[in-house]
């Protein structure tokens, strides 16, 4: 399989992807933990607690990537993210509109959302990046 160079070549235009992975992941376990504890009551409370714990346990595996630059640990967390924003968005949006609209909870929970799309971009370039230099075509 050939794989071009990832898009993005830093994290935030002056990190290196690895070092902003790193970055990411510990930024991503904080905002889980969170994630776990907010809302107080809610339908669809269960589900976005498992996926809040879902991507915790993604966010540590992308922390240990960094470290050991295996590529499935990355995956795993780029599989967790989906999740996690599917059902943290529809959690979202349910806690919303049966709490009328909490924001002292909400709105912290909606930045970290915002947040989590660009780091599956920053992380699926470093998936690339480690894709590309494990290829044993590209000779450098």
């Amino acid at each position: 399989m050939k794989c071009r160079e990832p898009r993005l070549k830093s994290c935030c235009c002056c990190v290196n992807l690895r070092a902003g992975c790193s970055f990411l992941a510990l930024f991503e376990i904080f905002s889980s933990i969170l994630g776990i504890f907010a809302g107080e009551g809610g339908r669809l409370l269960v589900i976005g607690r498992a996926a809040y714990m879902l991507h915790f346990l993604g966010s540590i595996f992308l922390l240990m990537s960094t470290y050991m630059q295996i590529e499935v640990l990355v995956l795993i967390y780029l599989v967790t993210n989906i999740v996690h924003l599917i059902f943290s968005t529809a959690f979202l949006i349910d806690y919303a509109l049966s709490c009328g609209f909490c924001t002292l909870e909400a709105i912290p929970v909606f930045f970290t959302l915002i947040f989590s799309l660009y780091f599956w971009l920053v992380a699926f370039s470093y998936w690339r990046r480690l894709q590309w230099e494990n290829n044993p075509e590209n000779d450098e």
